[in-house]
This record gives structure tokens, C-alpha cells and sequence, in this order.
């Protein structure tokens, strides 16, 4: 039985975002404690971690992602578990392995009997060197609903642990990752830190996705967005997304097909089957360019992401046929009708989830020194998230109205497999000078003012 543990009503958790990819945190497992560093997933709602005999150390370095030997572990039970564990993410990957139990300590929460998956077996691991250290482990925090292998081998997961044993008073967590200038931001399980969004701060209903009958990852819904100074004026890509997921997990920003064909040709993007997101010229991220990005109509939450965070900084030697410098784009086609907010989109936006009163909340983020003081965090003990002005509970009022319109997109969302671990590059090495000439951008060409 769980020891009765001391209730602390919020866990501040500092997070790391190497390469601008997903948000990684600092965990530790067992007793004495067994240190792991692993990605922050709000769209899953297992966690594991690689054995000591997984493939992934033996191909990889384990020694600073960590790795689980339950044999060290006094409070470790394996015994009573012959539960397969397995977990496929959207980009083909799997992690094979048991599900066992132990103590799990998070910040300052620990919670104990807690069930995660050690995995022993990996294959389609996505190598790059952009992200050479692979996910050697992952924490999720979404639904139970969200568990990779539900009904088969159900078990109660972190955040709902954290409730039962009184650590958090609500399944709540909030997000903050900051400007793409720092890699460092924070977690809070059970509160919400106000002094990391600029006001208002509003909520969203989290709805099944298209075909589901209950909720298992945080999806809302996208009505619009708008491009500001293409050609010198706004433009619309007006299109309701029923199926709009925030994804911890994910580093860039995925669209239906026709909304993200009229961005890209917004930014003059190519593709290029070496690439894993189009490419653009790198001096567009000098161009005072932004897109809007509406949740649930006009009265619904606006995030506005300037163009200069939708490029990944460029790397040397990576050029178009023309020398001139290339750079990636963190926006591509799903293929599917669904969108998917990564870590791009999160840079921009402060979320807040209650998973029990199935609510998010999204707010503009603020930029700002991680190494500031401690957050200020207000932990959610009642119904309702401290610091909402408003909820939505549908898509209220019209969408925007652009200057000029641009064309009017229709879509039938359809499920689809969260998770694109790939990074930014499917190859296991970088692969240098493109086979293109770069095309021309529709923005204004008005550079950023720059700070006095």
C-alpha cells in the first residue's frame, strides 16, 4: 500500500529545450534513487524508461539520460508484472519492454507503487545528430485514456498518482518554455504561474478527437490563422480545425494540407525528401512578419508566434544551390486533417490543462530570464483554473475578418497518431548543401526594428 505522502499542493520542475526540439526534465526513480532525464509528453500518458539492458544503451550512451536497474532499487516490484509494455509514437518508432513498479520522484512530489514501462527493445529510432542522445525516456502527463496500451494492461499513471496520493490537489499542470534564445523553462504540476503570461488568459473546452467518445489528449479546436504584413496587409487561412492537439512531444507546428501549402508559400519554403521540414532563406527570420493563431473564433484565445520563431537558426555549411544560407521551417503538411502544436507553437503560448475539469487554458507567453526568481505559482485546488477571464464553451462569434481574404479551406478532421520524434532531420547525418534555389517570400520587406 502507498505510504501516505505529505501534501505539497504544486511541483515546480525546471525544463531544458535542446535544439529547439521538446521540453526534457530531471526525474529519478527507485531507492536510493536512480537519476533520468526525460522528455516532458503532455500528449501520452505513460512513463518509461530504458533498462540497463535496453538496445538503446548498448547503441547509445545511457550515462547522462539514465538507465533503470531495478536489482539497485530496494523498493522496486517486478515480480507480480508479466505485462508486456509497448508504445508506438507518430513517427514510427517503438519501445518494447514490462511494466514494473517503484518510487518516483519528481521536484520535490514523490509518489510510490507507481507502474512505468522499462523498455528493453527499440526499432525505427529516429538518428541525427541533432538529436543524438534519442528519447531515452519519457514522462507523460496527459489522460490515463492516452496510455499506449490501454485495454490491454490499464494502470493508473503519474498525474493521476500525484492526486490519489494527495501530492497535487487536481490532475492540472501548466507550461512555460520560453523564447527559442533560451533553452530553459518550467513545469508546474497542480498550479499555474501568472507572472509568465501576459493577460487574458482563456480557457478552451478539451474535446474528443473526430470518431473518439472520450478525451485522451489535450485537442481543441483551431478556427483561423492569419498571416500579418503578406504583401503588406493580413491574410486568412480560415479553416475550423476540429482536431487541434497540443503536443509537448512534437518540435514544430503541423497543419492540414491546405492551410500549411498556403504557409509555406507565405515563407517560400521547398521541400526536400533529406529534409524532415521545408527549407527557407534564413534571412526571413529579419522580416517584421507574425501569425495569428485562433482557438474557438474571434473572442476565443489569440497566440501570436513573430516568423523569427518559425526558423530553426541556421547551421553552417547548410546552403541552397545559389549559396545562399538555408534554414528550416517549423511548419510542415500532417497528410492528415488534424493540426499538431510542438514546442514551436509553446514557445509562444502559456497552457494551462486541467484534466479534470477538461479545460485548457492558453494565454501569450512571456519572455523572460528562466534563472529569474521561483515562479509565483497558484496551486488549482477548486473547478476552475485561478486567473481565467473567460471559457469557451463553443466556437464563438465569426473569424476574423482579413483585409484581403485569402481562400476559404474546408476540412474534415480524422484521427491521427500523436508524437513526431524525428527532430529536424530523418537522416543519421546532416546533409549540407541543398539541391534547390530558394524561392521568394510573400512578406513585407521591412526589417525588425531593433531594441534600443
Amino acid at each position: 500500500m502507498a505510504e501516505s505522502m505529505i501534501p505539497i499542493g504544486s511541483i515546480s520542475i525546471p525544463l531544458t529545450v535542446p535544439f529547439g526540439l521538446y521540453p526534457i526534465a530531471n526525474i529519478s526513480i527507485g531507492t536510493p534513487p536512480q537519476p533520468f532525464t526525460v522528455k516532458i509528453d503532455n500528449s501520452g500518458g505513460d512513463l518509461w524508461v530504458p533498462s540497463r539492458k535496453s538496445d538503446l544503451c548498448k547503441v547509445g550512451d545511457c550515462s547522462l539520460a539514465g538507465s533503470f536497474d531495478e536489482r539497485r532499487s530496494e523498493t522496486a516490484i517486478s515480480d507480480d508484472f508479466d505485462n508486456e509494455f509497448r508504445i508506438e509514437y507518430g513517427d514510427s518508432s517503438v519501445y518494447t519492454g514490462i511494466l514494473i513498479q517503484d518510487t518516483v520522484n519528481i521536484g520535490e512530489g514523490k509518489i510510490t507503487d507507481a507502474t512505468f514501462g522499462l523498455v528493453y527493445q527499440s526499432k525505427n529510432i529516429p538518428g541525427n545528430r541533432m538529436d543524438g542522445f534519442v528519447i531515452k525516456g519519457s514522462l507523460g502527463i496527459s489522460y490515463d485514456k492516452a496510455q499506449s496500451d490501454r485495454n490491454a494492461h490499464p494502470y493508473t499513471g503519474v498525474l493521476e498518482l500525484l492526486v490519489e496520493q494527495g501530492v497535487i490537489a487536481r490532475r492540472a499542470y501548466s507550461i512555460w518554455l520560453n523564447s527559442r534564445e533560451e533553452i530553459a523553462g518550467h513545469l508546474v504540476l497542480g498550479g499555474v504561474d501568472p507572472t509568465r503570461y501576459d493577460p487574458p488568459l482563456v480557457g478552451l473546452p478539451i474535446v474528443p478527437m473526430t470518431g473518439a467518445t472520450s478525451e485522451a489528449m489535450v485537442n481543441v479546436q483551431l478556427s483561423s490563422v492569419i498571416c500579418n504584413n503578406c504583401d503588406g496587409e493580413s491574410q486568412v487561412r480560415d479553416e475550423l480545425v476540429r482536431d487541434a492537439i497540443i503536443d509537448s512531444s512534437t518540435a514544430g507546428i503541423i497543419l492540414p494540407a491546405q492551410m500549411a501549402r498556403a504557409i509555406l508559400k507565405d515563407f517560400g519554403a521547398i521541400t526536400d525528401s533529406l529534409f524532415a521540414w521545408p527549407l527557407v532563406k534564413c534571412n526571413i527570420k529579419d522580416l517584421d512578419a507574425s501569425y495569428d493563431f485562433h482557438f474557438a473564433g474571434m473572442y476565443g484565445p489569440k497566440i501570436t508566434i513573430p516568423v523569427t520563431d518559425l526558423i530553426v537558426p541556421h547551421l553552417p555549411g547548410m546552403k541552397f544551390s545559389n549559396d545562399e544560407d538555408a534554414c528550416l521551417l517549423s511548419i510542415k503538411e500532417s497528410g492528415r486533417e488534424f493540426a499538431l502544436f510542438g514546442s514551436t507553437f509553446l514557445r509562444s503560448t502559456y497552457i494551462v490543462a486541467d484534466l479534470d475539469s477538461k479545460t485548457l487554458a492558453l494565454a501569450q507567453a512571456k519572455e523572460g530570464n528562466p534563472r529569474m526568481a521561483a515562479p509565483e505559482v497558484i496551486e488549482i485546488t477548486g473547478t476552475s483554473i485561478p486567473g481565467v477571464e473567460r471559457v469557451m464553451t463553443s466556437l464563438d462569434g465569426p473569424s476574423p475578418t482579413p483585409t484581403e481574404p485569402g481562400a476559404a479551406f474546408q476540412g474534415a478532421p480524422v484521427y491521427m497518431d500523436s508524437g513526431d520524434d524525428s527532430g529536424w532531420f530523418p537522416n543519421d547525418y546532416f546533409p549540407g548543401k541543398v539541391t534547390h534555389s530558394a524561392l521568394p517570400a510573400k512578406f513585407t520587406q521591412t526589417p525588425k526594428a531593433k531594441p534600443r
